[in-house]
């Protein structure tokens, strides 16, 4: 055989042993997955029987829900609305279109003693409420709207330099952000405009929340990533302090929001300083009772000291008031959020385009992601301000979660500070089995609910607990009666959103067949998740700035009363649909606002193609088409001819 041969045979042979080595490690790794997994499950098995099923609820009473329907909405039909978003985004020769809107589909509910009964409102095309923008941006603009790309320690170089085209379009967030804000502004404007009584959102709540506060939390960036620091309501620019006070402006006396804890105490002495024309240290101090607690008055004069230097507070004869322009600081935020909102889904010149008045001179500038996130959390905001004022049920749900916070950070928690009765044998049991992670708590309780499918009923529903325990570790020192927080020690705002899971359908045929496990938040609602004699909340001591309580929601077992948790299963039941695969133990209403957000979807793409063809064949333009397109389209295009 001669050495061609030889080297064919040695080529060949290399590659039939690359093929066979790829085959063996996805067939150990296969065997080690599936070995790890019959190992979770039996973890699993010995978690529900010791712990979970006093956690699980799987029984429900209609006319309890019929009476909570009344109390709550104050009537017995009600309407619904279901919100889905869609974005996309594409290449224009030098140009990158981006697009997002947020889809409804509406309809009502009658609440019988017998039945819940969901109408879903006809020709959602027509009549769903939806709104909807498109920003075409040159390439080389994007790092202006796009602040994720901005660097704080090279501010002076340029972007352009550092990342390809390719990296600007694989990175960008504009169209996300967009399809975000359009989400939660059509949510507001519902609310606010009391067209239901039920508003569902195609995302987690809490987690909503908890990001938008991380995205605009960067104050040290704000004057180059902010285009709306500047920006005027009523003859008045917003500053750093405007937003600073904005940002924290969840205020509920019954729930005793914002928080007298942490970084929230700061906040609530302004609220408390607002809610007074004038006030003296004193007065302050009794209303926040706090007339003895030295460090916490301390900590009120220390920012006291900062607010007048900043001129947020004036201080007159040892008595404070609020600035003018902050005590105007929430309504001119409300302005702005319906401003801009209806600039970008309404106007058809500029959308994406502020003009503020800078050294006497009127100029233009982008509304940035920075600018879009503030809009997002404060629309978020004044959705749930709503819904408090207007009783409008706020309900978010989430197909396909990897949350572990329930079993990661609720359990190990209410275990080390002997939350739920347990004997020191099942204790012990229980931690051994918690050592190993659980891939997420839908896995967890949805292996839970198979291998435990002729004693639980489904629907079923987890206990529902506060979303401030995502942030809420077991104690690091491992004290009785304590928690820490899990990043910085922080521990995020508490008795505002409600987690829980569900399970809704399974197959009249086969009762191991069930749907997914569903994650689902609410808002909470003081008239119903407050109970007189305090029995589902959970004091906590966290040894922040001081030893501080922090009071958490927390149903504790299926012993408690929650009926305001009965009447959303029973209405979550009445509106999943076993006839749709795609949709079994999903919620109708989410699924069409799904359909018609793809839809328009769609329709938006053929606008744009038909678009690109009509200025491609103008003939003025064809000489400069070559150069138009860069070159990966260049390389696409010769490739699919070929």
């Amino acid at each position: 055989m001669d050495s061609s041969s030889d080297n064919k045979s040695f080529k060949s042979s290399t590659l039939a042993e690359r093929i066979a080595k790829t085959g063996r490690i996805l067939n150990n790794s296969a065997n080690l997955q599936i070995e790890e997994y019959q190992k979770q499950v039996q973890r699993n098995s010995i978690l529900y029987k010791k712990l979970i099923k006093n956690l699980i609820t799987d029984t429900f009473d209609m006319s309890i829900a019929c009476d909570t329907s009344r109390e709550f909405f104050k009537k017995e039909s009600i309407n619904f609305v279901a919100i889905d978003g869609t974005e996309y985004s594409t290449q224009f020769f030098d140009m990158v279109i981006f697009y997002a809107g947020a889809y409804s589909c509406s309809g009502n509910i009658d609440l019988k003693k017998d039945e819940i009964s969901p109408k879903y409102d006809d020709k959602f095309l027509d009549k769903g409420r939806e709104i909807s923008s498109c920003v075409p941006v040159y390439i080389n603009k994007i790092p202006e709207i796009d602040t994720s790309f901005y660097d704080s320690q090279n501010q002076h170089t340029s972007i352009l330099n550092q990342f390809s085209e390719e990296g600007i379009l694989d990175n960008t967030n504009i169209s996300k952000s967009l399809m975000t804000f359009s989400e939660f502004f059509l949510a507001y404007t519902i609310a606010s405009s009391k067209q239901a009584d039920i508003i569902f959102m195609d995302r987690s709540l809490s987690n909503m929340y908890s990001s938008l506060f991380y995205d605009t939390s960067k104050k040290d960036d704000w004057e180059e990533t902010c285009s709306l620091l500047g920006y005027s309501i009523d003859g008045i620019l917003f500053d750093s302090n405007d937003f600073t006070l904005a940002r924290h402006n969840i205020c509920n006396e019954l729930l005793n929001l914002p928080p007298s804890r942490g970084d929230y105490f700061r906040y609530l002495v302004f609220f408390k300083i607002l809610e007074n024309e004038l006030i003296d240290l004193p007065s302050l101090c009794g209303l926040l009772n706090i007339v003895d607690d030295e460090k916490k008055i301390e900590q009120i004069e220390k920012y006291l000291k900062v607010w007048i230097k900043e001129d947020v507070v004036t201080k007159d004869n040892n008595h404070f008031k609020i600035n003018d322009n902050y005590k105007s600081t929430w309504s001119r935020i409300r302005k702005l959020v319906d401003t801009l909102g209806n600039q970008i889904f309404q106007s058809e010149k500029d959308p994406f385009v502020i003009i503020k008045n800078i050294n006497g001179e009127r100029k233009k500038q982008w509304i940035t992601t920075t600018d879009m996130a503030f809009l997002t959390l404060f629309a978020l905001y004044l959705l749930i301000e709503e819904c408090w004022k207007n009783n409008i049920l706020l309900l978010g749900i989430t197909k396909d979660t990897i949350a572990r916070d329930f079993s990661n950070h609720l359990l190990p928690i209410g275990i080390q500070n002997s939350l739920w009765t347990l004997e020191s044998t099942e204790e012990n049991e229980i931690n051994e089995n918690m050592e190993e992670p659980v891939y997420s708590d839908r896995m967890l309780l949805q292996t839970i609910s198979l291998l435990n499918h002729e004693k639980l009923n489904v629907p079923w529903s987890l206990t529902e607990y506060d979303s401030a325990f995502v942030m809420t570790i077991p104690d690091r020192e491992k004290r009785k009666g304590y928690v820490s927080g899990a990043i910085k020690n922080k521990i995020t705002m508490n008795k505002l959103f409600l987690r829980s899971f569900v399970q809704l359908e399974q197959a009249k045929s086969e009762s191991k067949l069930r749907s997914n496990v569903l994650f689902i938040d609410r808002l909470v609602y003081p008239q119903f998740d407050i109970n007189d004699d305090n029995e589902n909340i959970i004091k906590l001591i966290h040894d922040y700035s001081s030893k501080e309580i922090v009071d958490f929601i927390l149903y504790k077992d299926n012993k408690i009363e929650n009926p305001l948790q009965n009447l959303i299963i029973m209405i979550l039941k009445s509106m999943t649909s076993p006839s749709i695969p795609e949709s079994f133990g999903h919620n109708k209403a989410l699924y069409i606002a799904d359909k018609i957000a793809k839809w328009h979807n769609q329709e938006f793409r053929k606008i744009v193609d038909s678009t690109i063809f009509l200025v491609s064949n103008k003939k003025n333009l064809r000489n400069l088409l070559f150069y138009m397109n860069t070159f990966r389209e260049k390389r696409s295009q010769f490739e699919s001819n070929r």
